[in-house]
């Protein structure tokens, strides 16, 4: 039975209902008084209905402990807050450099006026809270008096005094002098603005047409004074599966012992043996899969045609024959990456029914599950996936051994050869210990960790995904056994949790490990919950924007050594020494057990490794580009829910990694991947560091310079 909608009520009504509340509160029940005289707040307003009835819908979701999905989740970017306008597009250089020029000046001196306006707002805030109270203890939440003065005082407008509004300019010309500092763009510098999915994936072809003018029967008669041409563009969108018929050509050859044979034409050319789908099909699927996160069985659908029915099992299988020639490549890189000298890394959870089943099934029951080896046991750590390994081996030298002696027998022999699983084990543990010594992890996550092979090259960044039984410290010790002594120290950048650590001693003798925080993590309960603070959560939000300003104009202005120490160590360094201040204050205020309390506090316990990255001018100050690269996770678990097996989920892995290696290196991802997909599998197989993303960009460079 549907729900009718509610009609709406005039300003009489609701004042009815306030007065009806009024006449009979005394005779409620406790709840249900406190309940509507929340309501009556706004019943009984005639003005500013908005506010009233958002503050009582606040305090409501509040009380009953609600908090939507959407602060649950999102903080919103940085920039978002900060005046809209731009450098305006002019052929003239001089205009344009004038025109980036103002606008940083513009910025710096609107972040540094309203900053002070923010800062003295939040002193008075602090010392009224104060009065209120005898002493101040830390808080869970402001009382409804407390928040009504507390929004109060933050819609009042405060004027800055001449001294303040000249400081503030002074500040704006300093912050442009900074970024003018250094001898313009330095490659080795550049920020990392990887496009999770690029623009240039899709095949465009384009056509030219002559259209003539048909005259009508009225403008037959008329004279033709002069001839115009107009160009207008059109865009042509489809999706069309081509059929292709190939005529091989066989032929019978007898050899000179009387022998017979078979030979045709090749179809290598086309597309990969024994499947009936060419090259171009196989990009295609790969990007889809790989880059846009799209169901199997969606594109079956789609894909499927008179004469061709596709399924999600077949597309299946032909994205993990891609995997395979992709492998040796994905192994090349995750060694390409243990060299580096600053790391990236993140994880999130995935899902994948043949680790779920067998967790259920072990939990069903625990005795019987003893005695059945998990999905993963060939490869649950490097040596057990080598041994695997070299059980198939033997057993394919075998069933050769035994057909070369005309064994007929040899034909049922199993053919076992080695997994993805298996393959990519016996470089990187899937499985591992928990840090309490009580058996393996469970948690089934894939990690993304990424960094320059190259340092001063921003071509070489490798993006590398595994997915495993672990964290991100534990994948960084099975990429780390490969790094070379010369290398020397590492910084990684992730969460500053427990399970980003390095914990094998023999990696730590071996080199110095430090782990830096990231400025996202620490602004993120400020824009969760500003709401339960409108004075020190937006100064809070307002400072990080300001930082976000510092990283966006260097990007404008171009990076380089000289202009990046020069604004991170005067206005970045400012903005930090103030955001420690409000984190103090709200301390102060704030208990352990709140959100608020917790993130001030989170500022000044990690403090240093927050602001690691202002005397380093390659770190970034955010992690943002590890988070952007685990979204089609978060794309996955909302349009394919999961992947059946293990094998498919690295499949997945091995396809992501080297996309978005080759989206970082600058190169077509189209043309890359059928350059690899054409090559020899053997050479792909013996000498893949020829074929990675940066070998591809380097030499098409080359090609295109000589």
């Amino acid at each position: 039975m549907g729900t009718s909608a509610i009609p709406p009520l005039s300003e009489a009504q609701r004042h009815e209902v306030s007065e009806w509340i009024s006449r009979h509160e005394a005779r409620l029940p406790e709840s249900v008084r406190i309940f509507l005289a929340a309501h009556q707040r706004y019943l009984s307003t005639g003005k500013d209905l908005d506010r009233k009835f958002e503050e009582t819908y606040r305090e409501l979701r509040r009380a009953m402990g609600i908090t939507p999905s959407s602060e649950r989740r999102r903080s919103g970017a940085p920039l978002s807050s900060a005046p809209r306008g731009g450098v305006k597009c002019t052929g003239n250089a001089r205009e344009r450099l004038a025109a980036k020029l103002n606008r940083s000046d513009h910025l710096g001196l609107w972040h540094l006026e309203l900053a002070d306006r923010h800062d003295q707002n939040s002193q008075r805030m602090s010392e009224r809270l104060k009065k209120m109270r005898e002493e101040a203890p830390g808080i869970d939440r402001l009382s409804t008096e407390e928040l009504a003065i507390a929004e109060e005082m933050s819609a009042e407008e405060i004027e800055l005094s001449p001294e303040q509004k000249a400081a503030a300019a002074k500040g704006g010309k300093e912050f442009v002098a900074h970024l003018e500092e250094g001898d313009g763009f330095d490659p080795e510098f550049q920020s990392v603005n990887e496009a999770l999915m690029p623009e240039d994936t899709v095949v465009t072809t384009t056509h030219a047409e002559h259209l003539v003018l048909e005259t009508s029967e009225e403008l037959a008669d008329a004279k033709v004074v002069k001839k115009l041409k107009d160009k207008r563009i059109r865009y042509d969108i489809e999706i069309s599966v081509s059929r292709l018929e190939l005529e091989v050509e066989k032929q019978v050859i007898e050899k000179e012992n009387g022998e017979r044979t078979v030979v045709s034409a090749t179809t290598d050319g086309y597309g990969p043996a024994r499947y009936q789908v060419t090259w171009s099909s196989l990009v295609t699927l790969a990007i889809l899969v790989g880059q846009f996160a799209m169901p199997l069985n969606r594109l079956a659908t789609l894909f499927s045609c008179v004469g061709k029915r596709f399924t999600a099992g077949g597309l299946s299988r032909l994205l993990h024959y891609v995997a395979e020639r992709l492998v040796a490549i994905y192994i090349t890189l995750g060694e390409q990456l243990s060299d580096s000298e600053l790391l990236g890394g993140d994880d999130t959870s995935c899902r994948v029914l043949e680790v779920n089943r067998y967790f259920e099934q072990q939990e069903r029951s625990k005795r019987g599950a003893e005695n059945r080896a998990p999905p993963w046991a060939d490869y649950r750590t490097a040596s057990s996936a080598e041994a695997s390994i070299e059980r198939c081996e033997a057993q394919q030298r075998e069933r050769l051994e035994r057909r070369a002696s005309g064994d007929r027998d040899a034909k049922r022999m199993p053919d076992e050869v080695p997994t993805l699983g298996m393959l990519i084990g016996r470089h990187y543990d899937f499985e591992s210990p928990r840090q309490d010594g009580k058996g393996a992890k469970r948690s089934l996550n894939t990690t993304v960790v990424s960094g320059r092979s190259i340092a001063k090259d921003p071509r070489s960044l490798v993006v590398f995904y595994r997915s495993h039984l672990g964290g991100c410290g534990d994948l960084l010790e099975s990429i780390l056994k490969s790094r070379k002594p010369s290398s020397g120290d590492l910084i990684l950048q992730a969460d500053l949790s427990t399970t980003n650590l390095i914990r094998d001693p023999e990696l730590l003798k071996r080199f110095k490990f430090e782990l830096i925080g990231c400025s996202a993590h620490a602004r993120r309960p400020f824009a969760q919950h500003e709401k339960d603070d409108p004075v020190d959560c937006p100064y809070m939000l307002h400072l990080f924007t300001g930082l976000a300003i510092h990283e966006d104009r260097l990007d404008v202005h171009g990076r380089n050594r000289q202009n990046i120490l020069a604004v991170r160590q005067a206005e970045s360094r400012r903005c930090w020494e103030r955001i420690k201040e409000v984190a103090k204050r709200m301390t102060a205020r704030w208990s352990k057990a709140s959100k608020l309390g917790v993130g001030a506090r989170y500022i000044l316990k990690h403090y240093d490794k927050l602001t690691k990255y202002l005397d380093d001018p390659r770190l970034e100050p955010n992690n943002n580009l590890r988070e952007r690269m685990l979204r089609t996770e978060k794309l996955i678990e909302k349009s394919s829910m999961f992947r059946k097996s293990l094998e498919g989920r690295f499949a997945l892995d091995i396809v992501r990694t080297v996309l978005q290696t080759a989206v970082a290196s600058g190169v077509p991802v189209r043309d890359y991947l059928m350059s690899v997909l054409r090559a020899d599998p053997k050479e792909v197989t013996e000498n893949p560091e020829r074929f990675t993303p940066l070998a591809y960009a380097m030499r098409t460079a080359s090609e295109q310079n000589s």
